[in-house]
């Protein structure tokens, strides 16, 4: 069985809360961006099917394979960033960031894979 969630997705929107960053031009309002993340359930949920066939699950092996190499880059550039910029702040705004794109990316990857 397919875990969709749909209504998970509508936490997506809290992620607007980081547009508060150009009024009080506090960095940590743009930590808000990691609830974008929430998104990915609307995608998830648009692959047909509710059964988790062979195919379902080869794609998702290789949708986590091909999200795995992204984390790993995206880990590095964090740490290269955390390296130059000593600011604590930044960083977890980057790690928020870098959440979302990468929980996005895997539903993407997947959707393109199981409508493929």
């Amino acid at each position: 069985m397919i875990r969709k969630q749909f209504y998970m997705g509508f936490a997506g929107f809290l992620g607007f809360m980081s547009f508060r960053y150009f009024y009080s031009s506090n960095l940590l309002d743009l930590s808000f961006i990691g609830f974008f993340a929430f998104f990915a359930n609307f995608i998830i949920a648009k692959i047909s099917g509710s059964k988790e066939d062979e195919r379902y699950i080869e794609d998702k092996k290789i949708a986590l394979a091909f999200i795995g190499q992204f984390a790993i880059i995206e880990l590095f550039i964090i740490w290269c960033v955390a390296v130059v910029i000593r600011n604590i702040n930044f960083i977890c705004v980057l790690l928020s960031l870098s959440y979302a794109i990468t929980l996005n990316a895997y539903a993407v990857k997947l959707y393109i894979l199981e409508e493929k």
